[in-house]
């Protein structure tokens, strides 16, 4: 279990991370964000919770008070799912769960186009890296770095996986995605012992 909270910086995105429960600020919950969350089952409803919370609070340390959150329509289907919408338009953002942490990521839209973050709990599971591996074309004992990698540039397009992760393409810090022309730079963060974690972000040009 992670004991406490923790910042990072990535190029212009700031990154923080909590556990589960630890409410870093009151959590500003958005319309949409309120709906969701009514319907939550308990364990849910305290992730999600614990993500808002940590967005508010990385978004007052960066921008001031007043930045407000909520969930963006679904790009493919309107629904109330899609990628975390900073209100103001000023910043993106973008959050991760994984077993016992919440990571988070904000930038401002002086600096980045788009954001996203990934986080996955490093256990070992040799049938999991064997089968990552293969899929994106690594050797095992890199494929879970991979799969942050590739999932937080999906999470940044605002598709994430319904593109096929293998469309992603990572060379020396940047990725594209198959098909487009967007040029996306990657970093790992050097978060908690026990977990992996990536951000991606598109460049303002």
């Amino acid at each position: 279990m992670v004991g406490e909270r923790g910042r990072a910086e990535a190029g212009p995105v700031l990154v923080g991370w909590a556990v589960p429960g630890d409410r870093v600020a009151p959590a500003r919950l958005g319309a949409a964000d309120a709906r969701r969350v009514a319907g939550f089952a308990a364990a849910r409803r305290e992730e999600f919770l614990a993500g808002r919370a940590l967005l508010a609070q990385l978004l007052t340390d960066r921008f001031g008070e007043g930045e407000r959150v909520d969930t963006a329509p679904c790009p493919r289907c309107g629904g109330e799912h899609g990628p975390v919408l900073v209100a103001s338009g000023s910043a993106f953002a973008s959050v991760a769960y994984t077993e016992g942490l919440v990571v988070a990521a904000v930038v401002s839209n002086r600096h980045a186009l788009r954001v996203g973050v990934d986080a996955e709990a490093a256990t070992a599971d040799p049938a999991r890296d064997a089968d990552l591996g293969r899929l994106l074309g690594v050797r095992p004992g890199r494929a879970l770095r991979r799969w942050t990698e590739v999932e937080a540039v999906l999470k940044a397009t605002g598709r994430g996986l319904r593109t096929d992760p293998d469309q992603v393409r990572v060379n020396a810090g940047t990725a594209r995605v198959d098909g487009t022309a967007e040029t996306y730079l990657l970093a790992r963060v050097r978060g908690p012992a026990g977990y992996e974690i990536s951000v991606a972000w598109q460049p303002r040009t």
